[in-house]
């Protein structure tokens, strides 16, 4: 036992004392065959999180492994209205939904609406997610607020 444990230690001592080889790294072109090429991946994410309490109303979007990534979005959170207006111009993965619970119970089990929308691929999105506490008026596919909210 003391004598390979005696071995260990001289193997140890051997190798720390060896001198160092060094390696440089040659980074050029195509043309240099002991240069070493990079390449890299850039990827853009995107997520907003809205809760309006007051209506018991979630709404969201996220975006994720785009490639090529340009949003605009509007809010609007009033204890009567929420409005969620998003553009997007992108390569990767889209996430939007919206989910609005009962306002008398509040409970997730009685969902009085939800969307979810997931995109794969190249798009362009023009979504606009309007709802409105006790004035809504269901014409041509689209809701729309009756008077005053």
């Amino acid at each position: 036992m003391k004598r390979a444990v005696l071995i260990s230690l001289m193997l140890i001592a051997a190798i720390a004392s060896a001198p160092a080889e060094h390696y440089t790294m040659q980074i050029g072109s195509k043309s240099n065959p002991n240069a070493h090429l990079f390449s890299y991946d850039q990827k853009f994410r995107e997520s907003t999180y809205l809760k309006n309490y007051p209506m018991d109303m979630s709404a969201s979007k996220e975006f994720t492994d785009a490639t090529r990534l340009s949003t605009r979005m509007r809010l609007v959170a009033l204890p009567n209205l929420t409005e969620m207006v998003i553009n997007a111009d992108f390569i990767g993965i889209g996430r939007i939904g919206y989910l609005v619970l009962d306002p008398e119970t509040g409970d997730v089990k009685e969902e009085m609406s939800r969307i979810d929308h997931m995109f794969i691929g190249n798009f362009s999105i023009d979504e606009h997610i309007k709802v409105a506490k006790n004035h809504m008026n269901e014409t041509y596919g689209c809701l729309e607020c009756m008077g005053p909210v």
